[in-house]
């Protein structure tokens, strides 16, 4: 086996069709074992975690920002028929705020 070329060792140049099936099995056995392993996490997760932290940790995982710091769970609210607007602005700020993907810094080298 030897790198193909122009490629840096990425990709491998396998010489024969038994050998590219040897490599392509063990790549699966890689990823299954790494899909097991997660599955394991996940559900750990899910066993301590409640709720409102999963969907946190998802909104992460997934590239959005999370949600305002509980600012919207009901049991913090306190009922009124009044509104004021300052409340309004601050809520569409957040919504909005909640749908942008979060942008990830730089390394310390400048790259993305």
């Amino acid at each position: 086996m030897a790198p193909a070329p122009g490629r840096k060792g990425l990709v491998m140049e396998l010489d024969s069709p038994e050998e590219r099936i040897a490599y392509l099995e063990a790549r699966l056995a890689r990823l299954e074992a790494a899909l097991e392993a997660r599955s394991r996490e996940l559900r750990k997760l899910q066993r301590y975690m409640s709720g409102v932290d999963l969907l946190l940790l998802s909104r992460i995982l997934s590239g959005l920002p999370p949600l305002p710091q509980r600012a919207y769970e009901p049991s913090l609210w306190s009922e009124t028929t009044e509104l004021e607007r300052a409340d309004v602005e601050e809520s569409l700020q957040d919504l909005w705020r909640s749908l942008r993907p979060i942008e990830d810094p730089p390394d310390s080298d400048g790259t993305a």
